[in-house]
This record gives C-alpha cells, sequence and structure tokens, in this order.
C-alpha cells in the first residue's frame, strides 16, 4: 500500500492517469471513424479528472498526438501535469506500463467492450503498478453484463430478469436460453405469456453506455435477435438514474456520492431501418443531484450492492440504477467499475475537490452546495 504519511508538499504523490480513446487506444484507427460521441465523454472524464488530481498531485497522462485540443483544455495545469504523446506503432499496454512506471499509482478509464478493461487493468498490475481500481473478481462479475445479473438475482438485489443464449450443442440447431433467475422447469418456454408488457432490450454483455441497446415489445423477437455476445434483459419501468462511489485506498472508506439523473432517449426506428426492433437507447446526457427522498432511496441500493462486492474496493465505481414509482419499484441496472461521465456533473456541485478522496480519510459526506436539479450536462460533455 502506498505510505501517504511520508508525502510533502515538495513530493507530491504521482498519479497516472489514462482514459482509452485520449491515450492512445485508437491510434491504429483513423480518427474520423471514431465515435465522436464517445471521444467526447472520454475528453470531458479524463479533462475533469486530470484537472482535479494536478489540484495536489503530480500528473502524468498518454495522449493520442491526433487530439491536439486535449493540450489546450489542459494548458494551465502545466506545473503539475505532463502529457506524453503515444507512438502510432506502440504497443498501447506496453506504452502505458512504461509511462505509469514513474508513478505512485495509477487510475484508468478504459471501456469494458472485448474485455478491455479486464486486459488493462490485468497487465499494469502484473507489471507491479498500482492501479486504483476493484479487484480482478469485481470486475469480472461487473464487466459482463450477464454474470451481474447472476450474481445481483444470487444476492437478492433488486435486477430485471435477462437471458443469454446458450452455447449450442452438437447436432442440435435449436436456440436455448438461460435465465438469471432460473424457473424450476429450467427452460424459458412456458412462461413467456406471464411477463408484463413493458418491452425488452436487446444490449451487449460488455457494452458501454447506451450503444448498441434496442428495444422490442415482445420478449420472443427479442430473443431470436439475441447474438451469442449480447444479452436480452426486460425494461425495467421507471427513471434512469446514476450513483458514483470513490474508494479510499488507504482508509477503506467508501464514500457515495449524490445521485443524479442519466437522461435516456427512446429513438424510435422506421420501417426501412428495422421492422422488428421498435427503438433505440440514446443518451441525452444528465442533470443532478436529486430530491433528498430520492436521494436516500438510491444509496440505500448502492449500499447493498457495495456490500455484497468480492474483495476491497479502490478507486472508482459508477452504479446504475432505475427508481420507480415508490421503492419497492427501484433497481440495479449496471455496475461500471470505472469512472462514469456522471462525474463532469458531480465535480460542479461541490466546493470538495472529490479526487481527494481516493487517499483522504473522510468522515462526513460530499456537502452540496446546489439546489436539486440545477447542474446539467448534454451529449457534448458540455456542464451548465
Amino acid at each position: 500500500m502506498l505510505d501517504r504519511e511520508t508525502s510533502t508538499p515538495s513530493a507530491p504523490l504521482r498519479v497516472f492517469v489514462a482514459e482509452y480513446l485520449c491515450g492512445g487506444g485508437m491510434l491504429d484507427t483513423p480518427l474520423d471513424t471514431v465515435s465522436k460521441s464517445l471521444l467526447r465523454e472520454g475528453m470531458a472524464m479524463w479533462q475533469a479528472l486530470v484537472t482535479d488530481l494536478a489540484g495536489w498531485a503530480s500528473v502524468r497522462t498518454p495522449v493520442d498526438p491526433r487530439l491536439p485540443q486535449l493540450s489546450g483544455d489542459i494548458s494551465a495545469l502545466a506545473g503539475q501535469l505532463e502529457t506524453v504523446p503515444m507512438q502510432p506503432c506502440a504497443e498501447l499496454w506496453g506504452g502505458w506500463i512504461e509511462i505509469a512506471r514513474e508513478c505512485d499509482v495509477a487510475i484508468v478509464i478504459i471501456p469494458e467492450t472485448d474485455g478491455l478493461l479486464t486486459k488493462g487493468i490485468t497487465l499494469l498490475r502484473a507489471a507491479g503498478i498500482q492501479v486504483l481500481a476493484p479487484t480482478g473478481t469485481a470486475i469480472g462479475l461487473t464487466a459482463d453484463k450477464w454474470a451481474t445479473a447472476k450474481w445481483l438475482h444470487q444476492n437478492n438485489i433488486a435486477h430485471p430478469d435477462t437471458w443469454s443464449l446458450e452455447r449450442r450443442r452438437n447436432g442440435i440447431a435449436e436456440r436455448h436460453y438461460t435465465r438469471s433467475r432460473p424457473l424450476a422447469a429450467g427452460r424459458l418456454d412456458p412462461i413467456f405469456s406471464d411477463f408484463p408488457s413493458s418491452g425488452y432490450l436487446v444490449k451487449p454483455r460488455d457494452g458501454c453506455g447506451a450503444a448498441r441497446i434496442r428495444r422490442y415489445d415482445e420478449l420472443k423477437p427479442a430473443l431470436a435477435s439475441m447474438k451469442p455476445d449480447e444479452i436480452t434483459q426486460q425494461y425495467w419501468p421507471g427513471r434512469s438514474a446514476s450513483v458514483s462511489v470513490i474508494a479510499s485506498s488507504e482508509h477503506a472508506r467508501v464514500s457515495i456520492l449524490p445521485a443524479v439523473w442519466q437522461n435516456l432517449e427512446m429513438v424510435p426506428h422506421t420501417a426501412a431501418r428495422d421492422s422488428v426492433s421498435t427503438s433505440h437507447l440514446s443518451y441525452q446526457g444528465g442533470s443532478g443531484p436529486l430530491s433528498t427522498e430520492l436521494q436516500q432511496r438510491a444509496h440505500a441500493l448502492t449500499s447493498r450492492v457495495l456490500q455484497a462486492l468480492p474483495g476491497r474496493l479502490a478507486g472508482f465505481v459508477g452504479i446504475d440504477l432505475m427508481l420507480g414509482e415508490n421503492a419497492n419499484c427501484d433497481a440495479v441496472i449496471e455496475i461500471n467499475p470505472r469512472l462514469t461521465t456522471s462525474y463532469i456533473g458531480l465535480r460542479k456541485m461541490t466546493d470538495e475537490n472529490l479526487t481527494q478522496r481516493l487517499w483522504g480519510n473522510p468522515d462526513q459526506a460530499t456537502a452540496i452546495n446546489v439546489p436539486a436539479e440545477s447542474v446539467h450536462w448534454n451529449l457534448h460533455a458540455v456542464v451548465t
């Protein structure tokens, strides 16, 4: 563990910060083919995090040299921030490890897609880098939405019913499905007609944000469209919220930050686009903080998740919820073992530098100095 007792103003903590898109993860991809929305979110999270950390620590961060705006965004932090351009031919993880070796700790923002988050953190830790993130077991449970669904149901935490496509057996063409909350009969077919008509979502098992999530009115066509790397999930009625958590690596203290709304829009499909699915999800930003009563409900559900997660927490965790008509109608939707976009709004709700909770021993909850739902951010990651 890092000994913060020996730190002095002349020798500040050295922190490696890397965001996948900004830090070279897409160097071999033409920039005009990279998702503009994901790039905006990544840049906004990266800028917020390095700005806050550079307020009291020394920061090293890899950057994609094709993004000159990154240097302009943080020019005022030159004394405490060093940007290291990634080379086009360099291997990403090896480059990050080389830069991180000169730092005391590392914080990374990597998408779960294609196992990238698990791979990146595993390789950094194997190289002796202290990464502030949950344990490997916790990351495995949360980066895979199918594993998350089964784990939440096993721990009796409210979560939508979820289905996965079973691996096809030799010589058997028929598709079979496994449900996250198994039925006594072991098969899905007898209960097709027993489910509510709120709809169903088909999403990637390791997806990031609202990308590639499509909605169906009925379960059968949703399951029929599902690919081996996707899940089908009951659409839980309510309003989407998010809670960010900061875990201190030094004092085993967890800070649950104020809950905020996530603005997710259902975009209708035209018949020409898709004759079966009715719409897809689109992230439009967020707002907060929530009212006191809704904060209590969101924090109660978050606390249950944190108590059940295996291992000691460290770094950032984001928990997505759906808040219904009352507390009995609330549910956990996803768990993100990393910093999420909500941080760009949360830091505007308090005078506190939230990153200091990564190493401090806070006795009090974060003091919010703004009215409910007065801070907003849009899909361009602009905060007002």
